[in-house]
């Protein structure tokens, strides 16, 4: 099941100021985690600064994982497979939680569904050593 998706209101999408927001906010998304593919420890530094409860090794090691996920991108960041995208909405439609709803009632239409906004770069993963309590 995809992760850490954007979603949108489609019923809000056929307005174009929800729509330039929309974009704004993915362009700025896809800018964040291209520099946390950079800076990894400003990165680190951060989210450890605003009071996490994680060490900063642990941090490290964490945004280290997370741009594993992301890049290379040589098809572009932020590009939803078709197949995943599929069987997410498949598993969010038929998978009932504790008080048997989900989260899907119907699936996505409209532009629910778009790749017109991936970028694509090149990445190298850090070597992290992961300190006792995470320091």
């Amino acid at each position: 099941m995809l992760q850490d998706a954007i979603w949108a209101n489609t019923e809000k999408l056929s307005d174009r100021a929800y729509q330039d927001q929309k974009v704004k906010f993915i362009k700025a998304s896809l800018k964040g985690w291209a520099f946390c593919r950079d800076n990894a420890e400003k990165c680190r530094d951060l989210v450890v600064a605003k009071g996490s409860n994680l060490g900063a090794s642990h941090q490290l090691w964490q945004v280290n994982e997370v741009n594993k996920l992301i890049w290379p991108a040589s098809s572009g960041a932020g590009l939803i497979d078709q197949t995943a995208w599929d069987q997410t909405v498949k598993l969010a439609q038929e998978t009932k939680n504790a008080e048997g709803s989900t989260v899907l009632t119907k699936a996505p239409e409209g532009l629910a569904y778009t790749n017109d906004y991936v970028t694509g770069s090149s990445f190298q993963p850090l070597t992290v050593t992961l300190n006792k309590g995470g320091v």
